[in-house]
């Protein structure tokens, strides 16, 4: 019997693929636990519509990453902190910090997607790389200046 897999079964394959099953595996596990449907005509029309509107979502995606990685790629943000008679910061600037003055800019940014090694713990000008989803990639310049 052919059945549409409704999520990802370990032995069988990936959510959306048509498999081969017997009648009873299909009848007696798959189909009680929601797992699988037949693979009827009604079926097979409703899973390419699906991916037909999955397609045109992900485009939209990459679309909006590909703008958001442009934009951000040679940006500028100045941070003003506090620095001691050393001539180092009082607290250090760290991704969640870079985070909100990139949120104030109006960039979506979470703070996974900075890559500082080590928190920023001197003024100056540091380059920072963020990661975004879909392999973009861009660099900011954070310049610290002192209060």
């Amino acid at each position: 019997m052919k059945v549409i897999l409704i999520q990802a079964v370990e032995t069988l394959g990936k959510e959306g693929e048509i498999v081969e099953v017997s009648d009873g595996h299909a009848r007696n596990f798959l189909f009680p636990q929601n797992l699988a449907v037949a693979a009827t005509e009604e079926a097979l029309r409703k899973r390419k519509k699906k991916q037909q509107v999955v397609k045109k979502q992900s485009k939209k995606v990459l679309a909006a990453f590909a703008d958001l990685a442009s934009r951000l790629d040679g940006y500028e943000i100045v941070l003003k902190e506090k620095i001691n008679d050393n001539g180092t910061l009082y607290g250090a600037v760290t991704a969640n910090t870079i985070v909100k003055a990139l949120k104030k800019e109006k960039f979506k940014i979470k703070e996974e997607m900075v890559n500082l090694d080590s928190p920023i713990k001197e003024p100056g000008e540091t380059m920072v790389n963020i990661s975004l989803p879909h392999g973009f990639e861009a660099e900011v310049r954070v310049v610290i200046e002192g209060k």
